[in-house]
């Protein structure tokens, strides 16, 4: 376009002067002009003291114009002018399609290319701000990625959550296509109704109608079939009827709906509205009775500087180990852990809701998180509204990690919404087999102080050996984290019991085959 601005190459960076494109006949010209001896009127030539001081006025000249145009021209893209693309002859060379786009990339064009880094503004950021940064900046650190998380939820792969995200912001479907240019030039929601897919569908559903009507009035009502033992004429005869009918389509078909929202139901045009109530029952409504899939004990205790939680990766089919890779501990931020144990669809549903929980956290602007304290009072409120609608979720969670006050947080809530505190927490078989043994090492919080780290996690090690031999439904793969001040959630999903061994059995009277 010949009223944009040349730029220089972008390997020079200190160079950054805009230098004005002159048309080439202008050019050759004034380069002609330079080289060529200068003459007067009469065809005298000119001294060369005089020509000399004639070059530098017109330079002078010729600088104060570019000046002016430096001034008074916009750099950067602009609308050509109208009677240059008449002249040209443009307008009769394109369509007013392309005319109306090539106007519309030339006003969104960048005005000034600057590849600068702008100045930092004045003032400091929002401190919700900078802590929300600093917060993703310490997650990327331990190598946890928000965006590769939600990537991988099954709650973000639902196809209406678009339609949801958008109707929480209060944007409606028009506000995608919203633009800064007039609407002359382009207005996204100019089109008519029957541009849009509803009107679409429906037409589409119109013309197949009549066309499968076409079809059945010119339908043959009936095919005539002759016997095996008949040779003669009649069956040649007969058999052209079946081919003949063969290719045409059973008549019923006519009838059924083929569209994908209502595929095999009777079509509405012919046998009147469908009615679904058969479908209906008129009992009361049926809930979850008994977990199937669960999950067994879930182990935790606290220790002066934060608390260690565990879990092994079975979920039991009723008594059949089916799923053995079933991770039960699940972490909201940096300072919290929930722990599940009993069903695990109901386990599922928990996790979604944590999760839609969190990013809406994380996105917030309040600028201040959910401590342990918080989420455990949240799941409290779930658990019991699910058990006031006589709709219980089958599980016992353990909720552990720090406080508003960074003090460590250790906490229950049951199928009943009853929440319970104590140093030391077990779900299943743990709260019969593995409390004894916590409670050796940690009795009240008075003692809290004088556990130490390694304390805690050895004896939740040691409780998960004996779950493994003496629970059914324990396994000796498990998952364990511990939540601290100074690192976080550090968790580990993938631990396996060492030197466990069922070979001592063969000494046992009475197993296996022995007579003695």
């Amino acid at each position: 376009m010949p009223d944009l601005v040349g730029y220089g190459s972008s390997d020079n960076e200190e160079d950054r002067s805009p230098r004005i494109l002159e048309p080439q006949g202008a050019a050759a010209s004034a380069s002609s002009h330079r080289d060529s001896p200068q003459t007067t009127q009469s065809g005298a030539p000119v001294p060369g003291n005089i020509r000399e001081s004639t070059t530098i006025d017109r330079e002078r000249q010729a600088s104060a114009n570019k000046t002016n145009v430096l001034h008074s021209t916009l750099i950067g893209p602009q609308a050509p002018p109208t009677d240059r693309l008449e002249s040209d002859g443009l307008t009769s060379r394109l369509s007013p399609y392309s005319t109306k786009r090539a106007t519309i990339r030339n006003l969104t064009l960048p005005i000034k290319i600057d590849l600068d880094i702008p100045p930092s503004p004045s003032g400091s950021p929002p401190p919700g701000i900078s802590h929300k940064f600093e917060q993703f900046s310490q997650l990327k650190y331990q190598g946890m990625h928000f965006n590769g998380k939600l990537a991988g939820s099954s709650a973000l792969k639902n196809p209406m959550l678009l339609q949801k995200l958008m109707s929480s912001a209060g944007l409606t479907e028009s506000d995608q296509y919203a633009t800064t240019l007039p609407k002359d030039l382009w207005d996204p929601i100019a089109f008519p109704a029957w541009a849009y897919k509803e009107e679409l569908a429906k037409s589409q559903q119109i013309i197949a109608s009549r066309k499968e009507d076409e079809n059945a009035r010119t339908r043959r009502d009936c095919v005539d079939f002759v016997s095996a033992s008949n040779q003669g004429e009649r069956g040649l005869e007969g058999t052209s009827g079946m081919v003949s009918g063969q290719q045409q389509a059973h008549p019923l078909l006519g009838s059924m709906n083929h569209f994908p929202q209502a595929w095999g139901r009777p079509r509405d045009d012919i046998y009147g509205a469908y009615d679904p109530s058969f479908l209906h029952t008129n009992g009361p409504r049926a809930h979850t009775s008994s977990p199937i899939v669960t999950g067994t004990s879930v182990l935790a205790v606290k220790f002066k500087d934060g608390v260690v939680i565990a879990a092994d990766n079975l979920a039991s089919y009723g008594s059949l180990a089916r799923f053995t890779d079933v991770k039960r501990l699940r972490t909201f931020n940096r300072r919290t852990v929930v722990g599940f144990g009993g069903d695990v669809s109901d386990m599922q549903y928990l996790d979604r809701l944590l999760l839609s929980l969190e990013t809406e956290e994380n996105y917030g602007s309040s600028g201040h998180d959910l401590n342990a304290r918080n989420l455990h009072t949240y799941l409290a409120k779930v658990m019991y509204k699910r058990r006031s609608d006589i709709n219980p979720l089958w599980n016992q969670l353990l909720v552990a990690g720090l406080d508003g006050d960074d003090q460590p947080f250790l906490s229950s809530v049951d199928l009943l919404g009853t929440t319970f505190s104590s140093p030391t927490l077990a779900t299943g078989f743990g709260a019969h087999l593995a409390q004894p043994l916590l409670r050796k090492v940690v009795d009240d919080d008075a003692q809290v102080k004088a556990v130490t780290r390694e304390q805690a996690v050895n004896a939740v090690k040691e409780c998960m050996k004996v779950l493994f031999y003496r629970d059914a439904r324990s396994l000796d793969k498990y998952s364990i984290a511990v939540i601290t001040k100074e690192a976080g959630v550090e968790l580990k999903e993938d631990e396996q019991l060492e030197n466990q061994s069922w070979a001592f059995a063969e000494m046992i009277k009475g197993y296996g085959t022995q007579t003695v």
